[in-house]
């Protein structure tokens, strides 16, 4: 069974010149389909880096860096966005915004499957919210 993100050697630094600081070193592993993977350690020990990392959302300095055996490090802006459509991330406290219903953050997310219609969205969201226990933040006009 190949990995779904496959790491090798990965290295990362914030800063230029005397005052570059390297966040990771040397990282290697794969993450296999289906895997659950707990991700812990101190602030500042590079897991949000690592994890921007994966998600294609920061750009990749040095090593090797697949996700769906295909490499991140030099590909093109468009490759990118096509993987990061692939990738879901679950924020830990925020990345939402305030000014949106919780069924409106959800919704937003689901602009990017552009064969879906709004009504579709809509009940798509609904879903999502009930599935994960937040059912009590569907605003009752919605339904």
């Amino acid at each position: 069974m190949e990995p779904v993100v496959s790491i090798r050697h990965l290295n990362h630094a914030f800063g230029k010149g005397q005052l570059r600081r390297p966040v990771l070193k040397d990282i290697s592993l794969d993450l296999n389909p289906g895997e659950i993977v707990i991700l812990m350690g101190p602030s500042g020990s590079g897991k949000t880096t690592l994890l921007t990392l994966i998600g294609a959302l920061r750009s990749q300095q040095e090593g090797s860096l697949k996700f769906l055996d295909q490499e991140l490090l030099g590909a093109s802006k468009k490759k990118l966005v096509q993987l990061r459509q692939q990738i879901g991330f679950i924020f830990q406290s925020h990345n939402l915004l305030d000014c949106l219903t919780a069924q409106e953050n959800v919704r937003m997310s689901l602009k990017l499957h552009t064969h879906l219609t709004l009504e579709e969205r809509k009940w798509r969201a609904i879903a999502i919210l009930e599935s994960v226990g937040l059912g009590e933040h569907i605003p009752l006009l919605s339904l």
